[in-house]
């Protein structure tokens, strides 16, 4: 879909506020942190299903709407000659989407979806309740394939270990194909989850804006979350993102909190279908239903 950048302005008074109560680690967008009138941000044309066992392992619809605002900000980067730096791709672990009504899995309550209509801001902090912001990263073709083969790793794997929050939903400008062959290699890590021992073969095919493939050498601005490319206490890559970790990959910090990025796009106008699967992922041999 043709997508309209929005410049970088004030963040929302409320947002800032909202902010100031959030704890270490996640917001408990509830009880703890109570919204007396809730505030409509927008409104969607489709009802979108949340299901944990839906969105770690599919394309969907929830996950495209969310990479699309990532991709449709104006972050106002620029490099050191003045360059304007604008993300092409946009990524989320899936593990950052939650079904749960308080923060993350402590909550006792979960939804299935989000239903077409109005949606509020208690409806985005339940969705996204991780103190996110968005990181550009600027790497290669072959490093990004490396990031995406850690997202597709467990396909395949029985039960809910192919569930994991690392796999990853996806956008583009222009748009996005990524075909996937799960009778293929999957990218594998050290014990420790520090190094990258086997980098993967799954992703056959990267095709960007409709006929382009994805370049080993070119350079790609890459719209992340801060946790994707962040480490824990210890230095170890958060969910097994190693490869964002590569030797020559830059990172441009834009402070800008992922759920005032959704508040934009969602006060924008959209087509009546949107958001929908477009066949952003494609799969061979995965053993994945995506389907009800």
């Amino acid at each position: 879909m043709n997508k309209r950048r929005f410049q970088v302005g004030q963040v929302n008074p409320r947002l800032l506020l909202l902010l100031l109560c959030w704890g270490p680690g996640c917001a408990v967008y509830n009880d703890s942190c109570p919204v007396g009138d809730p505030e409509v941000w927008g409104r969607i044309n489709v009802e979108l299903d949340i299901r944990e066992q839906f969105v770690r392992q599919c394309e969907a619809p929830v996950g495209n709407f969310i990479t699309d605002a990532m991709l449709g900000y104006d972050y106002g980067l620029q490099d050191q000659n003045g360059e304007s730096i604008i993300p092409r791709v946009a990524l989320i672990n899936a593990g950052a989407i939650r079904d749960a009504v308080s923060c993350g899995a402590a909550g006792e309550e979960s939804r299935r979806s989000i239903p077409r209509g109005p949606v509020t801001d208690q409806d985005v902090f339940q969705l996204l309740p991780f103190q996110n912001t968005i990181v550009v990263a600027s790497m290669t073709g072959a490093q990004l394939k490396d990031v995406l083969e850690w997202g597709v790793s467990n396909l395949n794997l029985p039960g809910e270990a192919r569930q994991e929050g690392h796999f990853l939903q996806v956008a583009g400008e222009g748009g996005i194909r990524i075909d996937v062959d799960c009778s293929r290699s999957p990218q594998t890590l050290d014990s420790e989850r520090r190094t990258i021992v086997d980098h993967g073969s799954r992703i056959v095919a990267v095709t960007l804006a409709g006929s382009l493939p994805l370049e080993p050498a070119g350079v790609y601005h890459v719209a992340v979350l801060e946790f994707m490319v962040g480490t824990g206490d210890l230095g170890v890559p958060n969910d097994g993102f190693v490869a964002f970790h590569q030797p020559g990959i830059s990172l441009h910090d834009t402070h800008v909190p992922l759920t005032e990025v959704v508040r934009v796009w969602l006060g924008q106008s959209h087509p009546g279908d949107y958001p929908a699967v477009e066949g952003r992922l494609v799969y061979q041999q995965c053993g994945v239903t995506c389907g009800d």
